[in-house]
C-alpha cells in the first residue's frame, strides 16, 4: 500500500468503526464495524477475530465487505472485525497471508489461525467470508454439545477430572455460547469446582 494511501484508509476505517451498524443512510445500506489495526497494535483477544487484509486503499473502498449486512449481526464482544494494513508485514506473516492479498483470516483469542478465505480473481467474496465465520461458530457449538453430553458419562464411570475438564472447556466459550456455559457452570457448582475468570 502506498504511504499516501494510508491516512485516507485509516480515516475511512475509523469512521466505520464509530458508526452504528444501522446508521449508514436512509436507503437501508449498513456499514460493517471494521476497526483498523496499525502495525504494533495489540491484536484483539475476542473469542474469534476476523482479519481482513485489503490489497490497497482502493481495494478497501471497493470491497463488498464494507456493507455486507450479515457481518453486522455478530456480537462485538465475542467476534472482533479487524482490518490489517497491507504495509503491516509482520502481522500479515503471523497470519500466514504473505503474498496472498487480499485475504480474510479467522483466528482465535490466542492468535492462532483457524482458517482463511482467499481472493477469487483478486476480489474477496463477502458471502465466503461470512460462511467461514458462521461455519466455525456452528462447528464450535456442535463440539460444545458433545462435551455437555460426554461430561455426565465420564462422571458415571468415575472420571471426575475428565468431566470437570469438559465442563471448564464449555464454560470458557461463555461469550458466544452463554446457554451452554450456564449449563456447565451449574454442573461445576454441583461438583464444588470454583470458576475463575482469567485476566487478559
Amino acid at each position: 500500500m502506498r504511504a499516501s494511501a494510508v491516512p485516507s484508509l485509516a480515516a475511512a476505517i475509523l469512521t466505520l468503526a464509530l458508526l452504528p451498524a444501522h446508521a449508514a443512510d436512509g436507503g437501508g445500506l449498513v456499514f460493517v464495524p471494521w476497526k483498523l489495526l496499525n502495525p504494533g497494535d495489540l491484536l484483539p483477544s475476542s473469542e474469534l477475530v476476523l482479519y481482513w487484509i485489503p490489497l490497497s486503499s482502493d481495494d478497501f473502498r471497493r470491497s463488498e465487505l464494507l456493507t455486507y449486512q450479515p457481518l453486522t449481526t455478530y456480537p462485538r464482544d465475542c467476534v472482533s472485525l479487524s482490518v490489517i494494513r497491507a504495509d503491516d508485514s509482520a502481522t500479515i506473516a503471523r497470519l500466514e497471508a504473505s503474498g496472498k492479498l487480499p485475504m480474510a483470516v479467522l483466528a482465535g483469542a490466542d492468535g492462532r489461525v483457524i482458517a482463511a478465505v482467499s481472493n477469487e480473481h483478486g476480489a474477496l467474496r463477502a458471502a465466503s467470508v461470512d460462511k467461514l465465520l458462521r461455519d466455525t461458530i456452528h462447528a464450535r457449538e456442535q463440539s460444545l454439545d458433545r462435551d455437555l453430553d460426554d461430561a455426565p458419562k465420564k462422571l458415571g464411570v468415575g472420571d471426575r477430572e475428565g468431566a470437570v475438564a469438559l465442563y471448564r472447556r464449555v464454560w470458557e466459550h461463555r461469550c458466544l455460547f452463554p446457554r451452554h456455559a450456564r449449563e456447565a457452570e451449574r454442573a461445576l457448582k454441583k461438583l464444588g469446582v470454583p470458576l475463575v475468570v482469567a485476566s487478559r
